[in-house]
């Protein structure tokens, strides 16, 4: 019982820190997120010239995984600017394999709270590349890459587990689209709700 108390102490001492100064103005963020099998998307291809094969290899639907860290800086309180970037590899239905990099400017604000938990929004937009490796007939490979607009955007709550340091849950939306590099009239798009978790660091 007496260990149980103990505990119970530093649980509340942890979670009772003051979480005022991490998002006022001047301050300095920076986070990590990682996705698992959290993100669902459905990707489809459009064009006039596209073949059959490449329609069915492109328009899958599967999971993905990413990893996506970023730096805000507070220009006023509760309201940072900043960017992201994210690295994806997504394994689709079809023999196919998408890696994919965003770089993108990015706006968060933290909804001002007394307690460790505070809501938070962001949003923002940028661009990305898509490199997708086919699975054809046989042992054939075919190699394309895409370059476009990315936007994302989303809610989640940063719990304060330190004065200092944050865990971030986050529901995201992410939309792209692009076009193939040889041949512009190659559209890719698509579109998805997902989760994260990470980490955020306050100086």
């Amino acid at each position: 019982m007496k260990q149980k108390l103990i505990l119970l102490s530093i649980l509340i001492t942890i979670f009772t820190f003051a979480v005022s100064a991490q998002t006022e103005k001047g301050s300095i963020s920076i986070s990590g997120r990682s996705s698992f099998e959290g993100a669902y998307f459905s990707n489809r291809i459009k064009g006039a010239n596209i073949n059959i094969s490449d329609r069915y290899a492109m328009s899958v639907d599967g999971y993905s995984i990413t990893i996506t860290p970023s730096i805000g800086y507070f220009v006023i309180d509760n309201l940072s600017v900043g960017a992201q970037s994210s690295f994806s590899i997504t394994d689709g239905d079809y023999q196919s394999k998408t890696s994919q990099f965003v770089l993108m400017p990015t706006v968060e604000y933290y909804f001002p709270t007394k307690g460790p938990v505070k809501p938070f929004v962001a949003i923002g937009a940028g661009y990305t590349n898509i490199s997708m490796e086919l699975g054809l007939q046989g042992s054939n490979v075919d190699n394309m890459s895409f370059g476009g607009f990315a936007f994302a955007g989303g809610a989640g709550a940063a719990f304060f587990v330190r004065n200092n340091i944050s865990i971030d849950l986050m529901l995201e939306y992410a939309e792209v689209s692009a076009k193939y590099s040889k041949d512009s009239s190659y559209k890719y798009s698509t579109k998805g709700l997902g989760g994260s978790i990470g980490f955020s660091f306050y100086f």
